[in-house]
Order: structure tokens, then sequence, then C-alpha cells
């Protein structure tokens, strides 16, 4: 798993409460997970990968809630926002917890910076209790790839295929999917592509160093979580991410 650049999680700590992308997401993961999870009471969680602790702030509503990062830096962000649940990775493929001990494990984003996903989903398994589920996200189709995957050093997009596939080899048995992030893809996807191919910078950088005013920063913000009109009843098909939640068998 590739550490993203130091100025990454510097830039998360400074943005992730307040930036269209991190807030959206945020907001419909957890409506998500209340839905999805239904849990008759407080769980035991591990968010991997958690950077800089913005999602664990928002998952503590469902129960004690630890955390872990191969990123040094993303763990000291954490201990500063008071969250002291949360230690060091080393190892890129293990994850620094016993077997069975929670009921379900988050991972944002994480997955697709690992250079074996299985091993990784795996270990989520074992750390898992029976009938303990994984939520993850992670971007979508191949096709999408741009100087924002490069930047995070992400190894690979997901289909929704392929991603199910490697959930069953871990252990892992789907039970709902969906993408996120669908009703901005008709804007997004031309920005990204005259970046990377017209006005591409000399240093790869993500979509997170684009600054935006404050104002269009709020209705993209507002034009993500509306999706929830429609995650509600029904997944969608298109989107910049895949959002999944698996049981372990």
């Amino acid at each position: 798993m590739d550490r993203m650049e130091a100025h990454e999680y510097d830039l998360m700590y400074e943005i992730e409460q307040t930036y269209w992308w991190y807030v959206g997401r945020r907001e419909l993961a957890m409506r998500l997970i209340r839905r999805w999870l239904k849990a008759p009471g407080p769980v035991e969680l591990l968010d991997i990968g958690c950077g800089t602790g913005g999602n664990l702030l928002a998952l503590r509503r469902f129960g004690n809630a630890a955390g872990c990062d191969i990123a040094e830096s993303a763990v000291a962000y954490c201990h500063s926002r008071g969250l002291a649940g949360v230690v060091h990775q080393p190892d890129p493929h293990r994850l620094p917890f016993p077997d069975g001990r929670f009921d379900l494990v988050t991972a944002f984003d994480m997955i697709e910076h690992v250079d074996d996903d299985i091993a990784m989903m795996r270990e989520m398994a074992r750390v898992l209790r029976p009938g303990g589920a994984v939520f993850l996200t992670t971007p979508a189709f191949p096709a999408l790839w741009s100087v924002h995957d490069e930047s995070a050093h992400h190894k690979r997009r997901y289909t929704n295929r392929i991603l199910l596939a490697r959930l069953r080899d871990a252990g892992l048995e789907p039970a709902r999917v969906t993408c996120l992030d669908a009703f901005l893809l008709p804007a997004i996807v031309p920005v990204r592509w005259l970046r990377d191919r017209i006005v591409r910078p000399k240093e790869t950088t993500s979509d997170f160093h684009l600054k935006l005013p404050g104002w269009l920063n709020a209705v993209f913000r507002m034009i993500f979580v509306s999706e929830w009109a429609i995650l509600k009843f029904a997944p969608l098909p298109l989107g910049l991410s895949l959002c999944c939640l698996s049981r372990k068998k």
C-alpha cells in the first residue's frame, strides 16, 4: 500500500470537514450504513485507512470506533482530534487487531491503494465477528482514470463485477452495492479530461487542490447529498465511486 504524498494528508486535515466531496460522501455513507446495517444497538467498529479522522468522528454515532492508518502523520492528526483509538498500521497487508474483534469494518477509498486487495479484504474478514459487515467505498470504472488517481497513488479503479468477485474470493458476501457521485458525473468527467490532456500541470495534483468559491462548494455538496432521494429506494448504476456492504460468511 502506497502512502499518499505528505501534502495530501495536510490538505485532507484542512478541508475534510468543509470540502463538498468529503462532506457529501460522508453524509451519504452514514445514511447508507444506518439503513443497510440495521444494527439493534451500538457496535464495535474499525475504520481502515482512516486518514486524518474526519470519517471516524462521524462513525462514533454507531458505537465504539477504532481506526488505523499506515501513515504516522495521519495517526497524529487523528490524535489531535481526540481520536485516541487510532493506531499505526506498520504492515500494509496486516491489520494490527486480533481475530473477531469488530462488528463493522469501514474502508473509505482505501482498498484501491493496496497491492494485494484480496489479502486486505481477507484481513477485514479476519477481524470481524461472525455475521459482521464490511462497508467500503472505492473509485469506480477504469475509464475514469485521471491525474487525480496518480496523485493519490491509486493502484486501480473498480468495476462492479470485479469488486464483488474479489470480495467473494476473500470470504465476504456482498449484500448491497451502489454507485455514488452520479449527479455530478457529467460535470466532473469533462473537467478532468480537459485538465489531464490540455492543461495538464507539470506535477500531478488531486482534485482537492482545485479551490472553489464557497457558494459553488455548497452547491456541489447539495447536489451530491440529493442522491439520497434515489438511494433510499434503489442503487445508482453510474458514478465516480462504488459503495458496497458485505457480510462475513
